[in-house]
């Protein structure tokens, strides 16, 4: 079989799509074609580089993916208890009619 390869810059896109659009690696791998486990190692090749070329910068890049990722998981827990006080609210509604 032969072995396939990727540019630089696909890697970079897909590693981009992980980091700041906060798409699962396992949707991303479907999509591409992609063992998830490889993309793992672009994303964390990509904040690398991006480490090297910002020494200068407040935070670095893989603190801030970090904050990212952590922001998204607090909203979508948000998100899941919104729609269950909605269901309860509605619930509770219905009783007093």
């Amino acid at each position: 079989m032969k072995k396939r390869r990727f540019t630089a810059e696909f890697k970079k896109d897909a590693a981009r799509m992980l980091i700041v659009e906060g798409v699962r690696a396992q949707e991303l791998s479907e999509q591409l074609g992609v063992n998830p486990s490889l993309l793992y190692l672009w994303k964390n090749k990509y904040l690398e580089e991006l480490e090297a070329t910002a020494p200068g910068c407040a935070r670095s890049p893989k603190a801030m993916a970090a904050e990212m990722a952590e922001l998204r998981k607090q909203l979508a827990k948000s998100q899941r208890m919104n729609q269950i006080l909605k269901k309860t609210v509605g619930y509770f509604s219905k009783d007093e009619e």
